[in-house]
């Protein structure tokens, strides 16, 4: 090789190094990446991220020049393994921008799903984004080395081969690299607690993302290792545990009562209440009532904040006058988003925040095979049928067989089923009801054919739970019936959306068919439409009948978005702290119809028998708790009990399970970091770390059971 040659080729791997090494934190930095939360840095973990990353490039530089002798085939090889490192962290980048957490192998469980349709609009929004959301910088060190090669390449011609003595070297230096890497990544777990939920996260961080894909790829466990003894995870769950006549919340250290009394309720009022004396208890006020449950898809609290926003929801805004509110709600769910929402309301605990148990489930596997106390199986045993609907696949996230196996309803009955009751082909069920919704079923039909049934078990005097998971809206947002181009829509002044990325505008541009299903359920109609016409003798009469809402999840956009609705005056935590807020309301109608003005539009519905509104915190488990108790539904003693009850005065907690914030309503703070922002002065640092210390024990001791299937083993031994 000529010496001029041998000085370009130098180079060019040089930059080659180099440049794919930088372009990392573009990705593993939270000043660079938004969406993710970092553990503090340290120098040892920087310094160990760059090894890592080098030992995994130098292996890739190896093979290319044990397999190559030419040396522009050399460079083409090392252009296009820069292509393809750049497409890998656009897609952890990607994946970090609508999951919230770090990428691991285990992730790919959730592409079970069945995407059809749906994965391609996900490509091309992403595709769309990596120009909106400067993702293409993440191609710099393509693009560079790419140019120096086209600007180069005829002076750039000679054959090398890689000698003995060098290939031995190339072994001995790579394999000192990773041990180096592997050593001081160990080091640096010693005496670091790790939640599982929390490893990809540190590894990416603290090893380097290349080489901690790559051994996370051939099973490397990056977790401490550490003796679990089975009663201290007994212990910390207790701690937790809620189903006792006294305990003390961890959160202000003062005692409270499983039983809530009138008295503990703030603001509480309709006909279902109000002669009940302060020391009467509310256990029980909804029992013998039918309960259809609602899992709402992607909804955020700001959208009824921001006066715009809430300016296009009138039948939400007259449904919760009439309903009790849970304003201050939080979604709990890890990587499994819709599913994890489904298990902490039904179940009552917490997602592990790395897999989706749905997928996990296997009946025929003892350690599967998850046996945990639910809102079906209470309801069962009163002799109530219960039954679950969707508009999307029976398999998807498993739930034909999870939801007769695990949650214990008598029936699933999703798309398939539907279909086949309708007696219609999906592309006559979307012209019949006026919405082409893709490979799913609009909500429009699985609302009709959900009322079609409450009304058959109404007439027969059969007692129902029936929950129903809505489809849409569903990230990227198509099959807006009302909006087939965004651009098309007249909903909002061009000054509110002009500085908005087309996602948001999507979104928002769905707040229409959002309004309108809040009237599907509750008024007999065949498909809203923009013809409607209010008319009281369309309302169902649902005597007997509970109907409690409640968000899966947030809606998944740009941060800088979310901020520009407050006025761009949020900091960071309180951006994600809003993007976790959702919407929880409990609607009891009764007889009496009640028309309202809302902003200049009539609206009716049936007079609400249970009114009020709950500023204090809550989320998803404590809607668990709080259905148990409306309902009277009868735990066992040994049933495990973790939520606060939705509508007294004791505080609670949200745990995301993504990000591992821990949202309260004095402070945020994250188990990651030191960060967090305080909202009550009576909240110091000791207090934020103690509190700190305490939940993430629980998280761990949660987390385990969870994964080892051990609630009702423990349950046994209490």
């Amino acid at each position: 090789m000529k010496k001029e040659v041998k000085i370009k080729y130098s180079t060019f791997v040089i930059l080659f190094l180099v440049l794919n090494i930088l372009i990392t934190y573009v990705v593993t930095t939270e000043f660079l990446n938004k969406y993710i939360t970092t553990f503090e840095y340290t120098w040892i973990g920087v310094v160990n991220s760059i090894i890592g990353n080098l030992s995994f490039l130098l292996i890739i530089l190896f093979f290319i020049h044990l397999f190559a002798r030419n040396i522009k085939t050399r460079i083409i090889s090392l252009i296009v393994a820069s292509f393809v490192l750049s497409g890998s962290l656009f897609w952890v980048n990607t994946f970090n921008r609508y999951y919230g957490t770090a990428f691991n192998i285990s992730v790919f469980s959730i592409f079970k799903n069945p995407a059809a349709g749906f994965g391609l609009t996900i490509f091309f929004e992403s595709m769309r984004e990596m120009i909106t959301y400067y993702r293409i910088i993440l191609f710099i060190p393509f693009i560079v080395l790419l140019i120096v090669f086209l600007v180069n390449r005829k002076k750039i011609n000679g054959f090398s081969s890689l000698k003995p003595i060098n290939f031995v070297k190339s072994i001995l230096s790579v394999s000192v690299l990773f041990l180096i890497n592997i050593v001081l990544f160990s080091s640096s777990l010693k005496g670091t607690t790790i939640l599982e939920s929390a490893k990809s996260a540190y590894a990416t961080q603290n090893m380097g993302i290349y080489n901690y894909i790559f051994l996370d790829a051939v099973g490397f466990d990056f977790a401490a290792k550490e003796d679990v003894d089975q009663n201290d995870i007994i212990a910390e769950l207790d701690k937790f545990n809620k189903n006792k006549d006294e305990y003390i919340n961890i959160l202000d250290n003062k005692k409270y009562n499983k039983e809530v009394l009138k008295k503990d309720v703030s603001d509480f009022s309709g006909k279902l209440v109000n002669n009940l004396t302060d020391n009467d208890s509310i256990t029980g006020i909804l029992e013998d009532y039918n309960l259809v449950l609602v899992h709402l898809e992607s909804f955020n609290y700001f959208l009824l904040e921001n006066p715009i926003l809430r300016d296009k929801l009138p039948n939400l805004v007259a449904l919760l006058d009439e309903s009790y509110v849970f304003s201050n709600f939080y979604t709990t769910v890890g990587l499994g988003n819709s599913f994890d929402a489904e298990v902490s309301v039904l179940t009552g605990l917490y997602a592990n925040g790395i897999n989706t148990i749905g997928w996990e489930f296997d009946k025929d596997v003892a350690v599967k095979n998850y046996n945990f106390q639910s809102i079906p199986k209470l309801f069962n045993d009163k002799n109530y049928s219960t039954i679950s609907y969707h508009g999307n696949d029976e398999i998807f996230y498993n739930r034909n067989n999870v939801h007769p196996n695990m949650f214990g309803f008598d029936e699933y009955k999703a798309k398939e089923t539907l279909i086949k009751d309708f007696g219609k082909t999906l592309e006559e069920l979307q012209t019949l009801y006026n919405h082409k919704s893709g490979y799913w079923l609009s909500d429009r039909i699985t609302l009709d054919y959900l009322n079609n049934e409450i009304d058959n078990n109404l007439l027969n005097d059969e007692k129902f739970m029936k929950f129903l998971i809505t489809m849409l809206p569903h990230t990227p947002y198509h099959y807006d019936p009302y909006h087939e181009d965004m651009k098309d829509s007249d909903m909002y002044d061009l000054e509110f959306i002009k500085e908005l990325d087309s996602l948001s505008v999507k979104y928002f541009n769905y707040l229409k068919y959002y309004n309108e299903s809040f009237k599907l359920f509750f008024e007999d109609v065949n498909a809203y439409g923009d013809d409607y016409i209010e008319d009281t003798n369309n309302l169902y009469n649902r005597k007997k009948t509970a109907y409690v809402f409640y968000g899966d999840h947030g809606s998944g956009l740009q941060q800088k978005d979310v901020n520009y609705l407050y006025d761009n005056k949020l900091e960071n935590l309180e951006i994600k702290q809003k993007l976790l807020q959702t919407l929880a309301f409990i609607y009891v109608p009764g007889e009496e119809v009640i028309t309202k003005d809302i902003d200049g539009k009539s609206i009716s519905f049936k007079e609400g028998l249970l009114k009020g509104n709950q500023p204090l915190l809550r989320d998803q488990v404590d809607l668990y708790r709080t259905i148990i108790d409306l309902f009277g539904l009868e735990l066992d003693d040994k049933d495990y009990l973790f939520g606060t009850h939705g509508m007294s005065n004791e505080p609670s907690f949200a745990l995301d399970n993504k990000s591992l914030n821990i949202i309260t309503d004095g402070f945020i703070t994250n188990f990651k970091n030191d960060k967090h922002l305080i909202y009550d002065i009576n909240y110091t640092d000791l207090d934020i770390e103690r509190i700190k210390k305490l939940i993430i024990n629980f998280k761990r001791a949660s987390d385990y059971s969870l994964n080892n299937n051990l609630f009702q083993n423990f349950k046994n031994r209490i």
